[in-house]
């Protein structure tokens, strides 16, 4: 199966050609035309690249490209927007985005940096070294000694990345429930008590642990 693409462009006929183009491709695609549709998108499809345009309706690309770079810091990003002065390209760039393509554009030079970031994506896929284990968040799996893994959940992977990325610091209950489930009608501080015990039990003996403090929230440390 090919890579998975979330496209999000409130230019109906030109965002279903660049998806129709990308489909040609080998690409899968899911289109959405705001961003926070976009954002659902991504918690349900799981891409593997984004492109997103800046003016979009509910949500725009830079505030959709944040919400995103909290949970994950790999996914390429491109923005495709005619959103072109210097402050916009400077502040897509700072937010996190792998590239910036202006419209009007080709749709051959679109695949073209659509192949190119998925490339360096892959070249720096990141691997997090964890007491005896190691952990691939692009693989959703922690990996052995012995080459054996242990498969992670969706919802476990986001919370052991996001703690491997802020190790042995504290992140607050707020800030992980809003970027773990967004606004889930759920019990969170429940399903987050039972994230982080399923996670121990994964990484039990690594000498990595998984520590809840009390009314404040959680950090991956020594143990």
């Amino acid at each position: 199966m090919g890579k998975r693409i979330l496209l999000a462009d409130d230019e109906l006929n030109f965002g279903y050609a660049m998806g129709e183009f990308l489909k040609m491709n080998g690409y899968q695609i899911s289109f959405v035309n705001d961003g926070r549709a976009a954002l659902e998108q991504y918690n349900s499809f799981h891409p593997d690249i984004c492109l997103f345009d800046v003016n979009m309706p509910e949500m725009d690309g830079f505030e959709l490209a944040r919400l995103i770079r909290v949970v994950d810091k790999s996914i390429p990003i491109i923005f495709i927007t005619s959103v072109s002065d210097d402050n916009s390209v400077a502040n897509g760039f700072e937010i996190g985005c792998n590239d910036y393509l202006k419209k009007p554009f080709g749709l051959r030079e679109l695949l073209i940096r659509v192949q190119k970031c998925i490339q360096v994506s892959a070249k720096n896929n990141e691997i997090f070294t964890l007491g005896t284990l190691n952990y691939s968040p692009e693989e959703r799996s922690l990996i052995n000694p012995d080459n054996s893994s242990i498969t992670l959940s969706f919802y476990e992977n986001r919370l052991l990345h996001i703690l491997c990325n802020n190790y042995n610091q504290i992140c607050k209950v707020e800030d992980l429930v809003t970027a773990i489930w967004e606004d889930k009608d759920i019990d969170t501080k429940k399903s987050l008590e039972a994230l982080a015990s399923h996670l121990r039990k994964k990484i039990a003996g690594t000498g990595v642990y998984v520590e809840n403090i009390r009314g404040v929230g959680y950090r991956l440390r020594k143990e």
